[in-house]
Formats: C-alpha cells, structure tokens, sequence
C-alpha cells in the first residue's frame, strides 16, 4: 500500500498543545505519512509560508492547523495574510482553537478558515480530533494541488 504524504503547519504557542498533536498525528501512520512542521507563532508561521529567512526551502504545507491566539502575530492576522495571498489562499486552515467565543468563530469563517475546531481535553481527544482530520481532509476531500 502507497502511503499518502501530507504536510501539516502546526502553529501552536503552547508546548504542551503541541506536544499532544504531535503524538495524536503519531498513532495515525497507517495510511498517511504525516509531515508536521510547527511555528510557535504567527510571524514565524507567515515565515515560513512566505519561504522567508531560514524558511526559504521550505516545502508548502498541504493544510494549516492554526491556533487563534499566538503571540507576535494572531491567529486572525495569519489567516488574513494566508487568504489574501493568490498561491497560498488555497491551502486549507483549520483553527485549533480552545475559545468557544461566538465572535471568534465568526471571525474564523469570515476570513475564509475552512474549519473552526475547538482543541479537546486530554489526549484521547486529540486522538480523535486527528483521526476525524484524516477521515475528512485526506480521504474524502481533495486537496488542492500544489501551484508551480
């Protein structure tokens, strides 16, 4: 069986958070290789999805797992930036979020965030989390190819 490749940007301020997707992703190998790359905040995510700095030879990720609150520069700012740029609005956002704020999700899907997802308690809901993330993201949607 070919594994499917898939890159996930992971920015995420709390390493503890980060820790827990990291693993999640990890006990999900069977049908996908997971590349994860993180960003612990906003303005080394946009770094690196501008390919600026020492980010310059980095590899697009196919979806971006993105935290609303981060320091330097927001959740809500990356995502402004991410959609308003023609190569890169394609790529898929999820927010990781842990608000539950009305005015946070609607702020997310007004600036085009594919999915708002609130981050679980525990690690068996992070297994969950990422096991609903593959079952939709890489086996029933497309992703978009990437642009030359």
């Amino acid at each position: 069986m070919i594994k499917k490749r898939i890159r996930v940007m992971v920015v995420e301020d709390n390493e503890t958070v980060a820790y827990l997707i990291k693993t999640a992703f990890s006990h999900r190998g069977e049908k996908v290789e997971w590349d994860l790359c993180f960003a612990k905040d906003g303005q080394a995510a946009l770094d690196c999805l501008f390919r600026r700095g020492p980010h310059a030879e980095a590899a697009p990720p196919d979806f971006v797992l993105l935290d609303w609150n981060l320091p330097k520069v927001s959740g809500r700012e990356v995502l402004r930036i991410l959609k308003g740029d023609e190569a890169l609005r394609t790529i898929p956002v999820l927010i990781f979020s842990s608000s539950d704020a009305e005015e946070d999700i609607y702020a997310a899907y007004d600036g085009h965030a594919n999915g708002y997802v609130p981050k679980p308690a525990g690690l068996e809901g992070f297994y969950g989390v990422i096991e609903s993330i593959e079952s939709f993201w890489v086996h029933t949607a497309h992703l978009p190819r990437k642009r030359q």
